[in-house]
């Protein structure tokens, strides 16, 4: 048996051997053909020009173009899959057939008519994800397909090497999964086409056109399940979705960074990624408080005050109020007059006049296209009275356009309120909520400043998309998420944790509500598998979270030190403790925090204070809350862990977020008395 498996391995490796020599070859071909056509394009272009052949020169330029990125783009999945083919093979017998051995992984190896590996998004592969030994059937041409599962079988492949496999009857063998949970964490976000279980899988291989909403614990691969969904659907819709078609609202540049290696490890190219603070820097043309910054001001300073006015912001009702503000008290002041044109005028002085009464306007206003927003209403009278113009004078499309931008101003001046900043600062003054003018918009209001410019102008850039994934989906307001709905009408996959969320408290009522605002189905990730179950246990336990399922994979409780000597503690634990990790983060509550630990560590261990995305490929790394959340460690050490520091549900919050970044050790240190949300740890006074 072992001996059949390795000659299998071997004759897919000389498959794979021979398309990559096959693909190499075709690139070095187009890479000549492109050049020859370029210089003769070059020598000949006055030619090409008189000829007017120079179109589908160009044309066939850009073809040739997209074939050798195509080739390229298959070359680096051949080199993936060269170093380790498949993970799993399933043996499945219809009623009327042999059993088939169908070998899964991270794309199809097929020669010469032979498939030798399936890709694991096929419809046949779905049954390892979802079926153990027995009766099973997929979906595929419209047409359900029934079996058997024969024989489940999963493989440790590296190398070129096969290092083990195990029959097994679950998706994934517990020893498999151990052993890859155990690794050190990576610079970047690994694949997990091997280890997807049967609840992710379900979320990955939902319909294209059907928005989600998942809810997971920490650990649960939320972001992991969101990447894999969209190479699936670039697999499954190859010929209408393309990697620039999907875009990804990330929660920052780093975090953008950690995740940038899946889709090329899965054979596709990276999708078109921004923020949410972009997007409103680059609408608004105003600087934004980042919210590290709007996070570290609350981790030092927050009163109950603003704790009370973020909580509201971050509700339904101040959506809804905000919403009836500008529908109604704003747009009611809309006093428009009437327009007089004269057109021709006789020798005799009599006048031909258009005329827009303001009873006429203010019907069309209030009335006929009251459902649409202010910039909807304003375009939509423009374009009428400007075609009143152009049927009148005869003027073409080019001229009409001019009209109704002309059109456009002068109904923008019936407005007497009408700059967005004017029209916040009178819609927080309504609400009783304060608001400094400056030039740089809070990080709490940036949802609100950009409703109110989409009411009024609409949106000047472009960021449509035809599949939208939303990260940390819990730190977004209602009033962000009504914009999405604004910017995006595309199908989405949102994800988050309501237990993740630092600066507000958030409820499973609120978590429905979204998911009703923006048609969703709310899919619950309750397991975890990035903590050891001793990190995990802790983490929940503090947030008394229930019902988690945990990975069966043990480790050191955490511990608390206190000493008079944090630097130095913290030194040997990341000598004596950690010296087999490849990253350690000392994760603090604020900026302030972290400086004032950078001074402790000096003269003890080299450190980087992470700031940027190449910051992460260090060992041991200072950072915040902030910066480090999505992102996973192999150890954490969260310092100044004591009561006074920790003592609030926001420090809770910061706490509980900090302790499930840490993969397999998790360290406080303290000089005071420990904070009450680890009392449930062993203290160790040195």
């Amino acid at each position: 048996m072992e001996e059949q498996e390795k000659n299998y391995l071997q004759n897919t490796l000389k498959v794979i051997n021979k398309k990559i020599e096959k693909t190499q070859i075709e690139i070095s071909q187009l890479k000549s053909l492109f050049e020859e056509k370029r210089a003769e394009l070059g020598n000949n272009f006055y030619e090409y020009k008189q000829g007017q052949d120079l179109a589908s020169t160009f044309t066939n330029l850009s073809q040739i173009e997209e074939q050798q990125l195509n080739s390229e783009k298959q070359l680096r999945k051949l080199k993936f899959q060269n170093n380790s083919p498949y993970f799993a093979r399933i043996d499945f017998q219809t009623n009327n057939s042999n059993a088939q051995k169908i070998y899964i992984g991270l794309g199809s190896i097929i020669y010469n008519k032979k498939v030798y590996v399936v890709d694991w998004r096929t419809p046949i592969a779905s049954m390892y994800y979802e079926y153990e030994l027995g009766k099973a059937s997929y979906e595929a041409n419209n047409k359900t397909v029934d079996g058997e599962i024969l024989l489940k079988r999963q493989y440790k492949i590296e190398n070129q090497q096969l290092l083990s496999y195990f029959d097994t009857n679950l998706t994934i063998n517990d020893e498999i999964l151990q052993e890859i949970l155990s690794k050190n964490a990576s610079d970047k976000m690994r694949q997990i086409v091997s280890t997807i279980q049967k609840e992710q899988n379900t979320i990955i291989r939902t319909e294209k056109n059907d928005n989600i909403l998942v809810q997971g614990v920490a650990g649960s691969g939320k972001t992991s399940i969101a990447l894999h969904k969209a190479a699936y659907l670039l697999y499954k819709h190859r010929h209408s979705l393309k990697s620039n078609d999907i875009l990804v609202l990330s929660p920052n540049n780093i975090f953008s960074s950690y995740i940038s290696e899946v889709l090329p490890q899965l054979g596709e190219d990276n999708l078109v990624e921004t923020t949410f603070a972009q997007i409103v820097k680059t609408e608004l043309k105003r600087p934004l408080q980042p919210r590290e910054d709007m996070l570290d001001d609350l981790a030092t300073k927050a009163t109950q005050e603003q704790l009370n006015e973020i909580s509201y912001k971050s509700s339904y009702e101040f959506l809804d109020s905000l919403l009836r503000f500008l529908k109604g008290p704003l747009t009611d002041i809309f006093t428009p007059k009437t327009l007089k044109y004269v057109i021709k005028e006789t020798e005799d002085g009599e006048k031909e006049e258009i005329i827009f009464t303001e009873e006429e306007t203010r019907n069309l206003f209030f009335k006929t296209f009251k459902g649409y927003d202010f910039y909807e209403r304003i375009n939509k009278i423009a374009w009428q009275y400007a075609m009143v113009f152009t049927e009148k004078r005869h003027y073409n499309k080019s001229q009409h356009r001019g009209l109704k931008e002309r059109f456009k101003q002068i109904l923008y001046k019936f407005m007497p309120i009408r700059d967005v900043e004017q029209v916040f600062q009178i819609f927080m003054a309504r609400e009783k909520l304060s608001a400094r003018k400056t030039t740089t918009i809070n990080y709490m209001d940036k949802g609100t400043y950009l409703a109110i410019k989409h009411y009024l102008y609409g949106i000047d850039h472009d960021f449509s998309a035809k599949y939208l994934i939303i990260d940390e989906m819990q730190d977004f307001t209602p009033v962000d998420i009504y914009m999405f709905k604004k910017l995006w009408t595309c199908p989405c996959i949102i994800v988050g944790d309501v237990n993740q969320c630092i600066e507000k408290n958030l409820t499973d009522e609120y978590l429905q509500l979204t998911a009703d605002f923006l048609g969703c189905k709310i899919y619950n990730l309750n397991k975890t598998y990035r903590s050891t179950q001793e990190i995990a246990t802790f983490a929940n336990q503090m947030m008394s979270i229930k019902n988690v399922d945990y990975v069966n994979r043990r480790g050191s409780s955490p511990i608390v030190y206190q000493t008079l000597n944090q630097g130095e503690i913290i030194s040997k634990i990341i000598k004596e403790e950690c010296a087999e990790f490849a990253h350690v983060a000392i994760i603090c509550k604020c900026n302030k925090e972290a400086k004032e630990v950078c001074k402790l560590l000096n003269g003890y261990v080299d450190y980087v204070f992470m700031k940027e995305p190449d910051d992460y490929k260090n060992k041991v790394l200072v950072t915040t809350c902030a910066t480090a959340k999505g992102i996973e460690f192999d150890a954490v050490i969260v310092p100044f862990a004591d009561e006074e520091n920790y003592k609030n549900n926001l420090e809770k919050n910061i706490l509980y977020i900090s302790s499930t970044r840490a993969l397999h050790k998790l360290f406080f240190t303290t000089d005071k008395n420990p904070t009450k949300f680890v009392k449930s740890l062993a203290v160790k006074k040195v």
